[in-house]
């Protein structure tokens, strides 16, 4: 556990615990510990999360989230990793991002398909998951990146 958090801020560069989140939540935050990200010229405000339980758990619990905050999971090269919507009760949009942040694959998630498998494309090293069709409205797509802000 303490290897994977230390590799995480090795990826990505460094992380910035920001307790500025306006979400509302039904049960605790997902995560105590989020990053300022850039993509296009917005800046995320996202939490990170790595460990298993975490990534279990995702959105689930979130009943709002502010513009420009979302969520970025760690994968693990290793791990198969595949997201549904089972407990999350808002629209997403995800981002399957490379190890350099360069955007694979973006795709609308429903709450109201809480079966639904999302599969992860090969090359995968993170998701980033904001409101539904915020990707969309900010002019981002495949091959767009993602990087921490400096």
């Amino acid at each position: 556990m303490k290897f994977r958090y230390l590799a995480a801020l090795t990826i990505l560069g460094g992380i910035c615990v920001v307790a500025a989140h306006s979400a509302l939540f039904a049960s605790s935050p997902p995560s105590s510990i989020s990053v300022e990200l850039v993509a296009g010229d917005k800046v995320i405000d996202a939490w990170v999360v790595f460990a298993q339980e975490e990534l279990e758990q995702g959105l689930s619990g979130v009943l709002w989230l502010g513009e420009n905050e979302g969520m970025i999971f760690v994968l693990s090269k290793q791990t198969q990793t595949k997201f549904h919507m089972k407990g999350v009760t808002i629209p997403l949009s995800i981002a399957y991002l490379n190890w350099r942040g360069k955007i694979l694959k973006i795709e609308d998630m429903d709450p109201k398909i809480p079966e639904r498998i999302y599969e992860v494309p090969d090359g995968t090293r993170y998701a980033l998951e904001m409101n539904q069709g915020w990707f969309e409205r900010n002019g981002l797509k495949e091959g767009d990146r993602v990087r921490r802000k400096s």
